[in-house]
């Protein structure tokens, strides 16, 4: 069976909801092709899937796929194929899925310079994402008090991405649209 074959007989998996099953051919993946990032990308994003779908804790209360693995393979992806936006959007969602927010914004301030870098790569989703997600998680950790510290410090950063992420090259030209005068 080829890489590619693997990586699609993983993927069906995954939208089957198997995704311990594509984690494991992922695992064996890698294990074969080390120097491939598919396979570390794909069982990072499998096993993230299923802490989404259905809980990281155990009968026991302990985790049942350790994040920092996760954060880990996301990240070797990254590093191994540095050109690859999607790559790079995954590890700084995954950090802000494991409540890393500095590292987070670290890695989408990266992929923002990669997507200027690139003329072909649109990074703009990804970075309106970011800033959804971004506000979603202040929120949370602050029970909406947008006063908190915590808020103040980052959903400055959420507005600039979700202006970054409405297709403007600079939080300074989306600026110039809002203080037009009529």
């Amino acid at each position: 069976m080829t890489g590619e074959d693997t990586v699609t007989q993983a993927a069906q998996l995954i939208t089957k909801g198997d995704f311990m099953g594509a984690m494991a051919i992922f695992e064996g993946y890698s294990n074969e092709n080390p120097s491939d990032p598919a396979g570390f990308h794909g069982w990072a994003e499998a096993a993230l899937f299923e802490i989404q779908a259905n809980g990281n804790l155990d009968d026991k209360g302990n985790d049942r796929i350790n994040e920092g693995q996760i954060a880990a393979y996301f990240r070797k992806a990254s590093s191994m194929d540095p050109k690859n936006p999607d790559y790079l959007a995954s590890y700084a969602n995954a950090l802000l899925e494991f409540d890393r927010i500095p590292m987070a914004v670290r890695e989408f301030r990266k992929l923002k310079s990669l997507g200027d870098e690139l003329d072909d790569v649109d990074v703009s989703f990804h970075l309106y994402e970011a800033a959804k997600a971004l506000i979603e998680l202040v929120d949370m950790k602050t029970n909406y008090d947008r006063s908190d510290p915590n808020a103040r410090q980052f959903i400055p950063i959420a507005l600039e991405f979700s202006m970054l992420g409405l297709g403007f090259s600079s939080v300074d030209e989306a600026m110039e649209y809002l203080l037009t005068e009529e």
